[in-house]
């Protein structure tokens, strides 16, 4: 409960420094990241035009006699394995980019959800389904004397947020 009123304040009084925080995970290298991918799926798809032009000529130069069904068969058969690798392939890229993609969206959706109950005054069901995904309790830690547990709530569209992180926005240290 602690934590979410510390999560709220931080959103109603720093929205900017909390977006630009969170946005900070989209730095330079996962930019780079997100090229790179693009690139490899444009190389991929082109590979794959590439295949059907090639399979097109050999059926053509089977069908002249210039190439033996046998050899026509190994060849059609390695185009046709290197094409169904290909389409598992550009369909991985296109779902990691779309997901890097709305990650700007996620920030937003979660920030909408999180407006809704600025004010809260007890967790209910309503504010837990909206907010939280997953709430990670550690092991307890007696080392220092005292027993000391260590509880991490993951939050719908954006992760765990430590409180630390959230300090930071507040005192104009993070990002």
């Amino acid at each position: 409960m602690q934590h979410m009123r510390l999560l709220f304040l931080c959103i109603a009084n720093y929205e900017d420094e909390f977006r630009k925080a969170l946005g900070a995970k989209r730095t330079a290298e996962s930019k780079k990241e997100l090229s790179a991918k693009k690139r490899a799926l444009q190389k991929s798809e082109n590979r794959m035009s590439e295949l059907d032009r090639l399979f097109k000529r050999i059926y053509e130069d089977m069908v002249n006699g210039k190439l033996s069904e046998a050899r026509f068969q190994m060849l059609s058969d390695d185009y046709e394995q290197e094409q169904d690798e290909l389409r598992a392939k550009i369909e991985m890229l296109e779902n990691e980019i779309q997901n890097q993609e709305n990650h700007v969206e996620s920030v937003d959706t979660f920030i909408r959800l999180a407006k809704k109950h600025l004010y809260l005054e007890k967790l209910t069901p309503e504010v837990l389904n909206d907010m939280v995904k997953a709430v990670y309790v550690h092991a307890p830690d007696k080392s220092s004397g005292h027993r000391v547990q260590d509880v991490d709530i993951s939050y719908n569209h954006i992760g765990i947020l430590p409180a630390n992180l959230l300090y930071d926005i507040m005192n104009g240290k993070a990002a």
